[in-house]
């Protein structure tokens, strides 16, 4: 199994095979929004070659006067740093260090290769060396395509099962299968021929289908007619069954904690499973809802709240103040949570104050699935720094779905971030409190301590923070 670094890495690779220069080329790269000369309207990966060149996903090389894709090209890990810096909007860091032996100073993609390993989506083989010109093979490719996406499982019956009759005791049997069951990729002839490499018309279509739906395969029968892409896993200790969509509706039966079910439809706080043969109604709130293919947030409400605003500046310090420091973040978020397909509702998009109660208001209104509150901190002691998550136990029915959401945003600002972990905490704060569903509260860091405000004050970092909060809530929807 690939450390989680190693994933990353491969992840990036895979991703730049869209295209980035090599040594040779690397001032010759351009941007191309339409079509490559070697790629005409007969090319078999031309819808998804241009889908991916038209979101700027994937760059040609300019050769005089024409443009060209190179599709049956491999991808080099060097051309997949650049490129996974250049999709996060960062760039190459030229005074950055690296440990590898193999990327000399004078390397085209030093600075891009150790812009990726500060921001920890790449790193080596585990030795000193980062093999920058080296490949991916397909069953590599499976793997950093289920970690990067986090793709869900499909169940371990049909994991455990080789679909190809190459891959049988395979390492990356799992991965393989689950891309499969995903409508992402297929074989020839019974075979996946996993040690073989991967071109980068190859590697367009597998991205352009796995964060775009159209582009998929149909979808082996693994889920039945008629029900949705949504499972829910029960998340309190009994949840009421009823015959109608409605407190009022008669009682036909309880799920237990950590029961889960198959959603049929969502109207409102009321989801449509089938109960006994029958078709019967669960209240969402009390739901984990996981989606079982694409993007783990598509669909998902989640309320994204900018602390103070308005006549409330919260903590100022330096000449920074706490509202428009987390306002930035907040519309960060929410293009990152929007662009992965979810339902985004914002308390405020303007330096305005919403009271606290009317925040909760508007999720509740909304019919939120998630609640997350962004603030600074701040501190007499300008020493104290770094950051910490909130949630609620005490009122809060969703308090251990809470904790989980705090630990994983926290884990990722500290780390993508690089700030001091003060840890996550349980504490009754109103917008906490006063919500049902999966609540936290973020400080990002102190506007008090000059190290922490100059990273609350920098465009870079509030993306970082914002990225780090993004792939937070991403790996709450993953995880089992």
């Amino acid at each position: 199994m690939l450390g989680k670094r190693h994933v990353y890495g491969w992840f990036i690779v895979f991703l730049a095979f869209f295209s980035v220069a090599s040594p040779s080329w690397a001032n010759t790269e351009v941007k191309q929004g339409g079509r490559f000369v070697d790629v005409g309207d007969d090319h078999w990966a031309k819808n998804e070659i241009d889908f991916l060149a038209n979101a700027q996903i994937i760059n040609g090389y300019q050769m005089g006067q024409t443009v060209q894709f190179r599709p049956a090209q491999m991808v080099t890990r060097a051309e997949a740093a650049k490129m996974i810096v250049s999709a996060l909007g960062q760039t190459e860091w030229k005074d950055g260090t690296l440990p590898f032996q193999d990327v000399p100073l004078n390397h085209w993609a030093r600075g891009w290769i150790a812009r990726a390993v500060q921001l920890g989506v790449m790193g080596g083989d585990g030795t000193t060396n980062f093999r920058p010109n080296d490949g991916l093979s397909r069953a590599e490719m499976s793997i950093v395509l289920v970690n990067a996406f986090s793709l869900p499982s499909k169940g371990a019956a049909v994991e455990s099962a080789a679909v190809f009759k190459d891959t049988a005791g395979h390492r990356a049997l799992a991965h393989i299968n689950r891309l499969y069951y995903h409508g992402i990729a297929n074989g020839r002839d019974g075979q996946f021929f996993p040690k073989d490499a991967i071109s980068r018309a190859e590697f367009a279509t597998l991205v352009a289908r796995t964060i775009n739906d159209q582009f998929r395969l149909p979808l082996p029968d693994l889920i039945e007619q008629g029900k949705t892409n949504i499972q829910g896993t029960v998340t309190i200790s009994s949840l009421n069954v009823r015959q109608t969509p409605s407190t009022t509706g008669t009682l036909v039966g309880t799920l237990k904690k950590g029961q889960v079910v198959d959603v049929y439809d969502i109207n409102g706080y009321w989801a449509k499973i089938a109960y006994n043969g029958q078709f019967a109604y669960v209240h969402k709130t009390y739901l984990k809802l996981r989606n079982i293919a694409g993007s783990p947030v598509k669909g998902r409400i989640i309320v994204v709240d900018a602390g103070h605003g308005g006549k409330d500046p919260g903590a100022i310090s330096g000449g920074a103040n706490e509202k428009t420091i987390v306002l930035e973040v907040a519309k960060l978020l929410k293009d990152k949570l929007e662009k992965a397909g979810a339902t985004v509702v914002m308390t405020r998009e303007t330096d305005v104050y919403p009271t606290l109660q009317d925040r909760v208001d508007i999720a509740k209104n909304n019919y939120a699935e998630m609640f997350v509150s962004i603030h600074t901190n701040s501190a007499t002691n300008t020493s104290a720094k770094g950051a910490e998550v909130y949630y609620d136990s005490l009122t809060n029915p969703n308090a251990e779905e809470s904790k989980k959401l705090a630990q994983y945003i926290q884990e990722e600002i500290v780390r993508m971030a690089n700030m001091v972990d003060r840890g996550v905490k349980n504490s009754g704060l109103y917008v906490l409190r006063n919500n049902s569903v999966t609540s936290v509260l973020v400080e990002l860091g102190f506007i008090s301590n000059a190290e922490d405000r100059a990273k609350l004050t920098s465009a870079e970092y509030q993306n970082i923070y914002a990225e780090a909060i993004y792939q937070g809530i991403v790996k709450y929807y993953t995880a089992q």
